[in-house]
């Protein structure tokens, strides 16, 4: 999974967001500026996560119970210290290892869940280069994917594509744009048999999945605009630049008009795994189908943007008043 070329690092909303060629702001010199869209998970950001506190606590908790030695070796308050969640920034502490523990679970997660995005993309398309599995977690989440596949024919018409919308004026990277036919009794899409349906399809690695994937995906189909890479000289190129990690970044883009997409859709891919109980659940890959919510996500993700738009004015008079607040991005 390439990281999104129009993709940049701040956009004033306190997280990632895209500079979408063609879009400028007057700036102090009148001279234009890129304007930079917040992107669709710095939007997320906004919305309650109470699985995720819970996942945290439970990690730290774990952590805590593997590092009694070192909690019976130093004071309470060093000991409180070393566990406390410090969401905005890490001090030198002792024992910061523990506090932040979740942290290494968490890049973990996110490691796996770009390994096997990366594989999928590259089964599909048969052009990139296969990712090595990362884990034997990556290795099982495979064998689901090829077990789903073996019920399921994929036509891939795009995969890893911006997506624009300028009038609420926020960007996005979508996971597959497919026309999927499903091989077995009791379609996944409500198809009749040997039916075609072109799906907006999200991928998702995590144990749940939550109201804020159908946030993410809705917002991802209310796109005005598809990007497309194209070569220097095409007709009607716009030029995109940008720096990273100190080197200057040039690509050039055409805007397509999105597809008509007729359902909306999760893919849940998942290794073995255990429940709170112990029990054990075999790894799965499951074809969730979002689409008659679509309207309660697409009201869930425009609330969230008018409260990350709210955010980001108060940061701005904060800092003209001479006071900066930790949300400033």
């Amino acid at each position: 999974m390439t990281h999104p070329k129009l993709a940049v690092a701040r956009s004033g909303f306190g997280g990632r967001g895209y500079g979408i060629p063609g879009r400028t702001k007057e700036g102090k010199t009148k001279k234009p500026l890129q304007l930079v869209y917040p992107s669709v998970t710095t939007v997320l950001k906004q919305v309650n996560k109470p699985g995720l506190h819970q996942w945290i606590a439970d990690q730290t908790a774990a952590k805590a119970v593997v590092s009694i030695p070192y909690l019976m070796s130093v004071s309470e308050e060093v000991g409180y210290g070393s566990l406390r969640f410090f969401w905005s920034k890490d001090p030198d502490l002792v024992g910061s290892e523990v506090r932040r523990y979740y942290d290494g679970v968490k890049d973990d997660a996110a490691e796996l869940g770009t390994n096997i995005h990366e594989w999928v993309e590259a089964d599909i398309d048969g052009l990139s280069p296969y990712p090595a599995p990362s884990a034997i977690e990556t290795e099982e989440m495979i064998d689901a994917w090829y077990e789903w596949f073996e019920f399921h024919t994929v036509i891939s018409h795009n995969q890893e594509f911006t997506i624009v919308n300028d009038s609420l004026q926020f960007a996005g990277t979508a996971d597959a744009d497919w026309s999927i036919r499903c091989d077995h009794e009791g379609p996944c899409l409500g198809q009749e048999p040997g039916q075609f349906i072109r799906t907006l399809v999200d991928i998702k690695s995590s144990r749940h999945t939550w109201n804020e994937h159908g946030y993410q995906l809705a917002a991802l189909a209310a796109a005005e605009v598809v990007m497309r890479e194209v070569l220097e000289d095409h007709p009607g190129a716009m030029r995109a630049e940008k720096t990273e990690r100190g080197e200057k970044v040039v690509s050039f883009w055409v805007e397509d008009a999105p597809p008509a997409w007729e359902r909306y859709a999760l893919l849940h891919i998942r290794p073995d795994d255990l429940d709170t109980k112990g029990n054990r659940i075999p790894r799965f890959c499951l074809l969730k189908d979002k689409t008659e919510d679509m309207d309660l996500f697409r009201a869930g993700f425009e609330g969230a943007l008018a409260l990350s738009k709210v955010q980001a004015e108060l940061n701005k008079r904060a800092k003209a008043r001479g006071k900066e607040t930790e949300e400033i991005d």
